[in-house]
């Protein structure tokens, strides 16, 4: 019987050696798994800061561009790429304040609640100045330059927001 129970505890003490290997093999994987986790997000962060920079360059020149700096042939197409988005950013915002029935900012551009009296991103006063009045004015100078019959070159740079 004393041979019984030294059998059950060899098998009893090697399970738990085997055990304890499995414990510190599993502890050496998780942490292995975690630090590479940490490395993949600090990457991932420090990629995201670049692109951020970048970002910021972009802004930069482009409304270098926009303020007449002459950068060449090779940033042409992807200004006027931008300014086709801006122009298409800008209808889709007025669509959507027309919607909400929303005034736009004569002095920053922001669209403000329609019982607004100032802007509320640069505090101007934005019912002052009535709307329709803006449309009356535009469609005056075209009228006013077919009636002179020369070509008129309209050029509405806007800034990025």
């Amino acid at each position: 019987m004393d041979e019984f129970f030294d059998k059950i505890k060899d098998g009893a003490s090697k399970a738990k050696d085997s055990a304890g290997k499995i414990a510190k093999e599993v502890a050496k994987r998780t942490t292995k798994a975690i630090t590479h986790t940490k490395l993949a997000f600090a990457v991932n962060e420090t990629q995201n800061k670049v692109k951020d920079i970048y970002s910021e360059i972009g802004k930069e020149i482009y409304a270098q561009h926009l303020e007449g700096a002459d950068f060449g042939e090779y940033f042409a197409d992807y200004f006027d790429q931008l300014d086709k988005l801006m122009e298409e950013i800008e209808m889709i915002n007025s669509k959507m304040a027309e919607l909400k029935n929303s005034l736009k900012c004569p002095e920053c551009g922001a669209y403000n609640s329609n019982d607004s009296e100032f802007c509320s991103k640069c505090g101007a006063h934005i019912k002052d100045k009535d709307v329709s009045d803006d449309k009356d004015d535009i469609e005056d100078a075209f009228n006013a330059a077919e009636d002179d019959e020369e070509e008129v070159i309209v050029i509405n740079p806007k800034k990025p927001e």
